[in-house]
């Protein structure tokens, strides 16, 4: 968890230094179908808010039934982690510069969740957090809609990014005469492509636009290495403690979806409520000794939803930022 914090702690110290060095440029303006105001290079957006992680990991089958010859018969689940967390959340967008006449923003984010489980038997508990960093090519959400009326999706931006994640999880179980302690951790790295645009169901049906109400969605996909690192010991009374280490690395894709619905108070402020889908091709599921193998990592995948109320605001002058109310 520190070491998230550190990096984290990093990056937004950079995004605060581009938000500085770029607060004098000139607007960036774009021509589109409906007048929206300006992109404008000052304009440095921090989105902080929290809520609701849902984590679902592989099943503990640590014990195990035989037959009279001593021959495995079926493991049994001894702990589960299919449960909910508490999530803390933030995001900086900094706009920095035109690349061939197309705005660039730098974006970064991150998250850090806990969800835990307990019951007579086992204890489960999973550290889950990420950081990325994202240069965007292209609108960064104007102001306003470009678009009056409903429509699908309007692409504002695409992007290239990196990413650093992990779940970190710590397992305990108790059952006399057993007692088993371990750690399983994985840190997921690698790069992802992204597509961000705003869409308008309502707006088919005549409504909705003059509650000042949005709706954006973000798209992502990527190749990740995965390193799981295990440690195990294990206690039965009357005998001496067992450890065990082991470690694996594999490759992963991770591919997520980004539903997000704003409400704007004003030129500089709104609330969103979000929700992130997020598919892991893999996640560690130890296979513990039993008459027929010895302890290994299998894999298994994974869906995480994650759900939060996120406060928007706007940096720099005033003059920035359209206080128009949306019609």
């Amino acid at each position: 968890m520190y070491k998230f914090v550190s990096l984290l702690t990093g990056v937004a110290l950079i995004a605060c230094a581009i938000s500085v060095s770029t607060a004098s440029a000139q607007d960036m303006t774009r021509s589109v179908p409906y007048p929206v105001d300006s992109v404008t290079s000052g304009r440095t957006i921090i989105e902080l808010g929290g809520g609701v992680q849902h984590l679902d990991l592989p099943d503990m089958n640590f014990t195990f039934l035989t037959k009279k010859n001593g021959k495995t018969i079926r493991k049994q689940t001894k702990g589960e982690l299919d449960d909910y967390g508490g999530v803390l959340s933030g995001s900086v967008y900094v706009p920095i510069r035109r690349s061939g006449g197309t705005p660039v923003t730098f974006l970064i984010s991150g998250f850090v969740a806990n969800v835990e489980n307990s019951d007579t038997i086992t204890d489960r508990e999973a550290d889950f957090w990420g950081a990325s960093t994202e240069l965007a090519f292209g609108s960064a959400r104007p102001q306003r809609p470009r678009y009056e009326g409903g429509f699908l999706f309007d692409v504002y931006n695409v992007g290239i990014g990196a990413d650093v994640r992990g779940i970190d999880q710590d397992n305990r179980i108790r059952a006399n005469p057993i007692r088993y302690n371990e750690t399983l951790d994985t840190t997921y790295y690698g790069g992802y492509l992204s597509i961000t645009g705003e869409y308008n169901i309502l707006g088919f049906f005549g409504i909705g636009g003059s509650w000042g109400i949005r709706s954006f969605a973000t798209f992502r996909a990527g190749l990740y290495g995965a390193d799981t690192d295990y440690t195990g010991r294990f206690n039965q009374t009357g005998n001496p403690t067992t450890r065990l280490g082991l470690s694996d690395s594999e490759t992963a894709f991770i591919g997520s979806a980004t539903f997000e619905t704003r409400k704007q108070f004003g030129g500089r402020t709104s609330l969103s409520l979000l929700t992130d889908y997020e598919y892991y091709s893999y996640v560690p599921q130890m296979r513990y000794a039993d008459t027929n193998e010895r302890t290994f990592i299998d894999d298994d995948d994974t869906l995480a939803i994650r759900t939060q109320l996120r406060l928007n605001i706007g940096l720099g002058p005033a003059a920035l930022y359209d206080e128009t109310p949306l019609k």
